[in-house]
């Protein structure tokens, strides 16, 4: 909290009162001893107390992905936002505005957690990793005809070990990324056999180099 808040009152210093600030702040690292909800929560209220201007939910590591809602409950993934519950009760202590992020794929779940009015701002990952466009097209429907859903699905290699060992849902999402940096278009049919073999030699690469 102290390197949080610190960092934030510098900002400050610099830019200035009228600057907008937003911070992304995990629900919890999902760590034994690590980061808790609890944690979190006073994180938030002492940013909030300090003027922070918006504050992002999600949650996971790269150990742990629970942004990637892999180990999501069915009523969690069926409601789509992941964090929906955590930002439920940071919204009981704070008044900061809070952009809720995680597992959201359709306009209906969009809509359904601004209505609950836990958060006030949806925050959208791996949707635009594949569909840059994807905002827009949300924005843009008319309510006419079947509203916009993203093409964001779970990846797997049919083989549970491995998957459990491959970080795909970062390494294949990171990949239409670099792609798109480079000036391409995304490629939705991006093979994950392809990409596990990717992370696999990427993975041996490092620890060979790391060992020299």
């Amino acid at each position: 909290m102290r390197f949080a808040t610190e960092v934030y009152q510098e900002m400050r210093r610099v830019v200035g009162p009228d600057y907008p600030i937003g911070m992304k702040l995990n629900s919890a690292d999902f760590q034994r001893g690590g980061f808790s909800a609890d944690e979190s929560i006073e994180v938030a209220r002492a940013l909030s107390s300090l003027g922070m201007d918006l504050i992002e939910i999600s949650g996971g590591t790269y150990e742990a992905p629970a942004m990637t809602g892999r180990k999501a409950k069915d009523s969690t993934l069926a409601r789509e936002a992941y964090f929906l519950e955590y930002c439920e009760q940071i919204r009981k202590v704070v008044k900061t505005p809070l952009l809720l992020t995680g597992g959201f794929r359709s306009l209906a779940g969009m809509e359904e957690a601004l209505k609950s009015g836990a958060c006030d701002v949806i925050g959208l990952a791996r949707s635009l990793a594949v569909e840059p466009e994807f905002s827009n097209a949300l924005l843009q429907y008319s309510g006419q005809g079947k509203s916009p859903v993203s093409v964001v699905h779970p990846l797997t290699t049919g083989v549970q070990a491995l998957d459990q060992i491959l970080p795909l849902e970062i390494t294949w999402y990171t990949k239409q990324i670099h792609r798109m940096g480079a000036g391409l278009d995304p490629d939705p049919k991006l093979g994950v056999y392809r990409m596990a073999f990717e992370t696999v030699f990427s993975m041996v690469a490092s620890l060979a180099k790391s060992r020299n």
